[in-house]
C-alpha cells in the first residue's frame, strides 16, 4: 500500500519543486482553499485528491523518503 501523503510531505514536496499553492491546486483540478486546509493541518481531503497530489509530486521528480531522509523527500536523480 502507498504511503499517505501527509500535510508536512505536501508542503515539503511543492517547496522542493518551488510550486506555490495555486499552481498545485491548479493542476489537481482543486480548490486552493482544501490545499491550504490540509497543509495546515486543519483537514483531510479525500483519499482521490490525496493520490492525485502524489502523482503530481512524483512527476515533478519528488520521490517521498520520510525513512531515509530529514526532509521526507527529494528529488530522483535524472537518468
Amino acid at each position: 500500500m502507498e504511503p499517505v501523503l501527509t500535510p508536512l510531505l505536501c508542503r515539503e514536496a511543492r517547496a522542493l519543486l518551488d510550486l506555490d499553492t495555486a499552481e498545485v491546486a491548479f493542476v489537481a483540478r482543486i480548490p486552493v482553499a482544501l490545499l491550504e486546509t490540509f497543509e495546515a493541518g486543519h483537514a483531510m481531503p479525500p483519499t482521490t485528491v490525496l493520490a492525485t497530489l502524489r502523482r503530481i509530486f512524483e512527476r515533478g521528480g519528488v520521490a517521498f523518503t520520510p525513512e531515509r531522509s530529514k526532509r521526507g523527500v527529494e528529488l530522483r536523480a535524472c537518468a
